[in-house]
């Protein structure tokens, strides 16, 4: 009858993925392993000697080699796991937290299944080292082994990170909201305000234009009363000089002309019968430019508010420890207060024209010539604020967008 020996060994993994990497939004579990492998030598004469320690050590080897390859498998899985939670997690919320833990489950039953192929794989590598130590050993020929493979597992899961992050950036996301709704009203409001901007441009126009047309004419009328009939030479475009050749004129005419008056008093009867006949064209000028710089003063002072609520958004947004879109807002946001200081910067331009203007119109402007206060409306036209006030909105939408997707994300 033959004779057997059984040879017991065992051993174990505390953990298969010994090296954890470092992960931000999920957590890996231990993964102990438990392998226990009995080998059966049979005698005809005698009972077999067991198999030798160093023998053993060699199929254990075989057995933690295929271990270690489902440990990078697993290490790998995990990684991306990571990274894709991480994708989810730029928008923070319960829907993201949902689609996270989906995530989570798919990859844990695939490491679930990896590990069930562990074990077989295990079993087939001690097999296999088992024929290969007996070639070298004639004892081992009709050794025959018995593996066992058990994986205690636990199971990946969401960090409490993420949980933390998801609590915090609903609050976050509301107050975000918050602000940004201020900003759209305000850019709306702006928007609003803009819209009366090109009308009362064209009625300073048109009213200056209307004043000039009568100075000029009112100017050759004041000449003809004084009896100066020789307008050669003469730009009426250039008021004050004008008076100042017709005078001139009315002196060298003689006193049939003159009547008596020295050139001081000729000159100052033409000033004072020119801008008595000019005051109330004057005066329409004046009112067009009141009611426009009101409308510009008004518009810049929305401004200013627009850009301190979009400081105060980006601020908040840039310091956020919890909003992942956190950077990329608060860049936006510094966007909104770029072409909100480039539209100030416009409207404080026009406010200092209008000063100007208000200068140029103070004694019926009859000291300005025409060219001066054309040049000045010409430059009011070019210094366009339509392109800032576009660009704006535009940033203004971009923002207002942004925040309503993370408000239905945290949802």
């Amino acid at each position: 009858m033959a004779k057997t020996t059984v040879t017991k060994h065992k051993f174990y993994v505390v953990d298969l993925i010994r090296s954890k990497p470092k992960l931000e939004y999920i957590e890996i579990p231990k993964y102990r392993v438990d392998v226990a492998f009995e080998i059966t030598k049979s005698g005809k004469l005698k009972k077999p000697d067991p198999v030798p320690s160093t023998a053993l050590k060699r199929l254990e080897d075989a057995g933690r080699q295929v271990l270690d390859d489902y440990e990078k498998t697993i290490t790998q899985e995990a990684i991306r796991l990571d990274k894709k939670v991480g994708e989810l997690m730029k928008t923070p919320g319960k829907k993201s937290q949902a689609e996270a833990e989906k995530l989570i489950q798919g990859v844990n039953q695939s490491i679930k299944n990896a590990m069930a192929s562990a074990e077989s794989a295990a079993q087939v590598a001690i097999e296999k080292k088992l024929k290969d130590e007996a070639n070298k050993d004639k004892l081992l020929k009709e050794a025959r082994v018995k593996t066992t493979v058990k994986v205690t597992m636990g199971v990946v899961k969401i960090s409490g990170a993420v949980a933390r992050l998801v609590a915090t950036s609903g609050a976050d996301a509301m107050a975000y909201k918050t602000i940004a709704k201020q900003v759209y009203s305000l850019g709306k409001e702006l928007q609003q305000q803009l819209k009366g901007e090109e009308k009362l441009r064209k009625d300073l126009y048109k009213a200056i234009q209307n004043y000039m047309k009568l100075r000029e004419s009112v100017i050759m009328q004041a000449a003809e009363r004084q009896g100066i009939t020789d307008t050669s030479g003469i730009s009426v475009k250039k008021p004050l000089e004008a008076i100042k050749k017709f005078t001139a004129k009315a002196v060298a005419m003689g006193e049939e002309v003159t009547k008596g008056k020295d050139p001081k008093t000729i000159a100052k009867n033409m000033l004072d019968f020119a801008a008595k006949a000019v005051k109330g064209k004057a005066d329409d000028a004046k009112k067009a430019r009141e009611k426009y710089r009101e409308h510009t003063t008004k518009t810049r002072h929305k401004v200013d508010d627009l850009g301190a609520s979009a400081d105060k958004l980006m601020k908040a947004a840039r310091g956020s420890k919890t909003l992942k879109e956190g950077i990329k807002l608060g860049a936006e946001c510094m966007n909104v207060k770029r072409s909100a200081s480039e539209l100030s910067k416009k409207l404080e331009d026009r406010e200092n024209f209008l000063t100007e203007m208000n200068t140029l119109m103070e004694g019926n402007g009859l000291k300005v010539d025409d060219t001066a206060i054309i040049d000045k409306i010409k430059a009011l036209d070019k210094k366009t604020i339509a392109t800032e006030a576009k660009n704006m909105f535009t940033n203004i939408k971009t923002v207002k967008g942004m925040i309503d997707n993370i408000s239905d994300a945290v949802g």
